[in-house]
């Protein structure tokens, strides 16, 4: 099987093509020429034979050189006839042929055997030698047989005097040696993977308009810049990784030949030429007349014609709460919904199935969406704002159609909106971050069911908080809002605390009947023993239970939601909560993320915070640094929007000035200091000037700011120790340990 090697078209116009062989055990011809009516074989002159044809040039004087396995050849009007490189030179195959800019030719030896006894003997070496006035200089060789066959394959001269090449095998997989750029001045230097080259096994070079390099490989293509190289495979839209050359059209847009065919590369999109008589395309050529050449590794020439009519783009309809088909009208859409834009594209060149289209929603893609064959594009969760859709078809060609648009409004969800002003009312839901949108959406759409709702999230994301608003848009928002903590209970206390308790004389009433029509909230369900989740399960799969002690079957009528930080899944597995349960759990969880992955509510959750601070101490807000904003994003916050908060009321607390600055996180906030490093210098040199003090003497006031701001209140929400975050006990200890007394 012999596959096409090259093909050129010389100035009067003909196609020359040449073939080449791994193998050829008779005398074939191996260069052809289409006159545009007819394929013809050309004669080697009498006495010679090319053998593989792995070169055409054409030179500056219009000489048409062929280089082949058994030598140098030149067409001479009716035969080619062999030539050589110079009266010294040695005798071998000539793989490739070029000029530099200055009319030097640089040729690329091919290392040529014999076989004799069924011995291979190595007649030529592997060598590229340089034109210097009537003599050659050889500026590579190698001398390494282990290669069997290996040739010079692509060498390029550039501008600037330098000449890239790479080396080949005909026996199969290419050398592996990545591609050399030689210059007279800088030597010799070879690219490897080792470098940003995407393979080792080259098939073909290429040097753009731009000077920019190209890089065929097995593995994918390769761009290099001179400093830098970038990538491209499957992944970015070629059909296949295996490249075998490269051609650059009169538009300045890159072919690519591969296994799967001809690729079209326009800077933007690759564009695969899908046919079935388009097998592995290894040569490429356009002719004067716009007319592509593919040779493929079977031998065979297909001729192809790009169109130039560009396709039609026709938007289909969009779907928000209702269906727009009349897309001249604004559509319309909520926070929350899902909005689908549906097109289809119409080219007369391209099959449905092999189209392209770009698209994006101003307003909100920064960019063209990547190239895709979908036929539907779709948002989530797009914030109130007026958008245009627009999308383009492109053909196999890569020609583009017109552009269809369509205007879209997107408004808030009244719900939503009474949804975040309850909960911006009643506690730390602040912030206007797509992941809290995304949650409040979720919470909307099971609020007004009886699911059993479980609520996952670390400690100090505000699982509490999204009970209470799932039981304030519930149906039962009139019953009561029962909440038990199952981590602080003992299993003494937990069956009678939950289901209460029944004797002769007496009955205590516990919490699941304290809930009737309302809500009942289990928080820190993964503390509960085997025991008491095989009561909860029961409880919650037939609505049934029976106090302690008792026999008689109660019902009850209450909303279940649950809560944890654990990881139930991974309990399951360790056989410390019941798979059973778990699964009964999970047919709503609602995740609440930590607030190091929504950083960007955090300059709103601080203007919240301090805001109400300060209302309670009744003063002027004190106004915050950016740059504090700066280092409170920074802070991982390993307790959550708890810790923020505790943090900022203490903040305010002993901030006397009408700014917060750097320093107040100094004194008040080492922890968040140490922990982001690039910042903690700046802020130290803000501090610089600060009364420096012993910690526990700093300790001491702060905690007695915080008692003088109370009022002396250590109970209670409002009191010292809530706002210290500790318990009433701990603050006690403190104030023994640190000689602090009421006044």
């Amino acid at each position: 099987m012999r596959e096409v090697s090259q093909i050129v078209q010389d100035r009067q116009g003909d196609i020359w093509v040449g073939y080449a062989s791994p193998l050829i055990t008779r005398k074939l011809k191996s260069v052809a020429r289409f006159d545009g009516e007819h394929f013809t074989f050309v004669d080697d002159e009498e006495g010679s034979d090319i053998g593989n044809c792995f070169s055409i040039y054409e030179d500056l004087e219009g000489y048409l050189w062929f280089g082949g396995g058994n030598g140098l050849f030149r067409y001479e009007g009716q035969t080619l006839k062999k030539r050589k490189i110079a009266a010294d030179s040695d005798e071998g195959g000539v793989s490739s042929i070029t000029q530099d800019g200055e009319g030097r030719f640089i040729f690329g030896y091919w290392e040529h055997y014999t076989l004799r006894d069924r011995k291979k003997l190595f007649t030529s070496p592997l060598k590229i030698v340089y034109q210097q006035g009537e003599q050659f200089q050889t500026i590579f060789t190698e001398d390494d047989k282990k290669t069997l066959r290996s040739r010079i394959d692509t060498v390029i001269a550039t501008n600037n005097n330098a000449i890239y090449f790479h080396l080949a095998s005909s026996d199969g997989p290419a050398s592996g040696t990545g591609f050399a750029r030689w210059h007279p001045e800088e030597g010799l230097t070879w690219y490897g993977v080792e470098d940003g080259l995407i393979d080792n096994d080259v098939n073909d070079l290429l040097i753009d308009r731009h000077d920019n390099l190209w890089i065929a490989t097995r593995g994918g293509l390769s761009y290099f810049d001179g400093s830098t190289f970038r990538t491209f495979t499957t992944e970015d839209g070629l059909p296949g990784n295996h490249i075998h050359c490269l051609f650059e059209d009169a538009q300045g847009h890159l072919w690519i030949g591969t296994d799967q065919g001809a690729v079209h590369y326009d800077g933007r999109l690759f564009q695969t030429i899908k046919s079935p008589h388009i097998g592995p395309v290894c040569r490429i050529l356009e002719d004067r007349d716009g007319t592509f050449w593919l040779g493929t590794v079977v031998g065979s020439i297909i001729r192809y014609r790009p169109q130039q009519t560009p396709p039609l783009i026709r938007l289909i309809r969009v779907v928000t709460d209702q269906v727009y088909e009349n897309l001249a009208e604004v559509c319309s859409s909520t926070v929350g919904q899902q909005v689908i834009f549906e097109y289809k594209g119409l080219s007369f060149s391209t099959h449905p199935r092999d189209m392209l289209y770009v698209y994006r929603l101003q307003g909100y893609d920064p960019d063209w969406c990547p190239a895709t064959r979908a036929l539907r594009a779709c948002y989530q969760d797009l914030p109130p704002g007026d958008y245009t859709f627009q999308v383009r078809a492109i053909d196999r060609d890569l020609n583009y159609s017109e552009t269809a648009q369509a205007q879209l409004a997107v408004e808030p969800d009244l719900d939503i909106e009474i949804l975040s002003a309850a909960l911006n009312g009643g506690n730390e839901w602040v912030g206007p971050s797509r992941a809290l949108r995304q949650f409040q959406t979720k919470l909307m759409e099971v609020a007004p069911t009886d699911l059993t709702v479980l609520i996952l999230g670390e400690t100090g994301v505000g699982k509490g908080l999204a009970a209470r608003a799932l039981h304030a848009l519930s149906a039962h928002c009139n019953g009561p809002f029962i909440y038990v903590n199952c981590g602080a209970l003992s299993q003494a206390q937990v069956d009678s605390e939950l289901f209460g308790h029944a004797s002769a004389v007496s009955h205590k009433v516990g919490k699941v009947e304290q809930a009737k029509d309302g809500t009942l909230f289990l928080d820190e369900i993964g503390d509960m023993t085997l025991e008491t989740q095989d009561k909860i399960l029961r409880l919650l799969e037939e609505r049934t239970f029976e106090r302690v002690g008792g026999n008689q079957t109660l019902t009850a009528p209450t909303r279940m939601v649950a809560a944890t930080s654990r990881d139930l899944k991974k309990m399951v597995r360790a056989g410390n909560f019941r798979e059973d349960l778990y699964l009964r759990l999970q047919v709503f969880p609602l995740y609440i993320p930590p607030l190091r992955e929504h950083r960007e509510d955090i300059p709103a959750l601080v203007e919240f915070f301090k805001n109400r601070m300060a209302a309670y101490l009744g003063r002027q807000p004190a106004c915050l640094n950016s740059e504090v904003v700066e280092m409170l994003q920074a802070y991982h916050w390993p307790e959550n929007v708890r810790e923020l908060e505790h943090f900022i009321q203490r903040v305010v607390i002993a901030c006397k000035g009408s700014q917060i600055e750097a320093a107040d996180l100094v004194q008040y906030g080492f922890d968040i200091v140490d922990s982001v490093p690039d910042l903690k210098g700046r802020v130290l040199s803000v501090a610089q000037g600060s009364e420096i003090m012993p910690l526990l003497e700093f300790e001491r006031r702060y905690i007695l700011a915080v008692l003088k701001a109370t009022n002396w209140q250590i109970k209670g929400e409002k009191g010292a120790a809530g706002l210290l975050g500790v318990p009433v006990s701990t603050l006690y200890g403190k104030m023994k340990k640190l000689g602090i007394k009421s006044s």
